[in-house]
């Protein structure tokens, strides 16, 4: 484990001392009781505990932990678990978005987990989720899109992305939108941060677009 992991192994101790470190093969483990209290603007603040196992691979930072419920499985009302039951924190790409906001481990704890944990919360005490959500799996990752370029035009979107990201774009090209504007007046910010995770783009497309 190199001096910078273990430095970003301690703050998340540190922080939430009810985990633990365990070393899982070339992996690294951070497992116990998860205790945060969140609140979302205009909801309330909700204080709860979770057990968790955190998996963080030996490719971290290229490679994002895995998070999977300890002892206990999520409510199947619940939709957003992965098949091999771990959280689906978010769509991929926008999940390494958020986590470069902060990028550390302390970072996707706080700006991924506990969002999500808190999410889970309310729902199970309301029945319903306290954020925008988007549906799971592909048609999430579908709508992830079209929400980024304020765009209902899919087969626009998704081919100029996949354009864009296999042959570079020039300001001057119509944006993704559909809107028919030149790029370096529309949406050249967000593609920009898109293509700036090219093979996570590049993965998503390859869901919905055949070469």
């Amino acid at each position: 484990m190199n001096k910078c992991i273990h430095e970003q192994i301690q703050a998340v101790l540190d922080s939430y001392p009810n985990l633990r470190l365990v070393q899982n093969g070339s992996d690294t483990l951070l497992t116990g009781s998860l205790h945060f209290s969140a609140s979302v603007e205009g909801k309330e603040t909700i204080t709860a505990n979770y057990d968790v196992k955190i998996s963080v691979p030996y490719s971290y930072p290229e490679d994002l932990p895995t998070v999977f419920p300890s002892v206990y499985s999520l409510d199947k009302r619940f939709e957003h678990t992965n098949p091999d039951g771990s959280f689906c924190l978010a769509v991929p790409l926008e999940e390494r978005e958020l986590f470069e906001i902060e990028p550390s481990l302390l970072g996707f704890i706080n700006n991924l987990v506990v969002p999500f944990l808190y999410g889970y919360s309310y729902f199970l005490k309301y029945g319903e989720h306290p954020f925008d959500e988007r549906e799971h799996g592909n048609k999430g990752i579908l709508n992830f899109y079209l929400e980024r370029f304020k765009s209902r035009d899919a087969r626009t979107v998704l081919t100029s992305l996949y354009k864009f990201a296999v042959h570079g774009y020039r300001a001057h090209e119509k944006c993704p939108c559909g809107s028919g504007k030149k790029v370096l007046k529309c949406h050249n910010t967000e593609l920009k941060s898109l293509l700036k995770n090219k093979e996570l783009l590049m993965a998503d497309l390859a869901k919905f677009i055949t070469r």
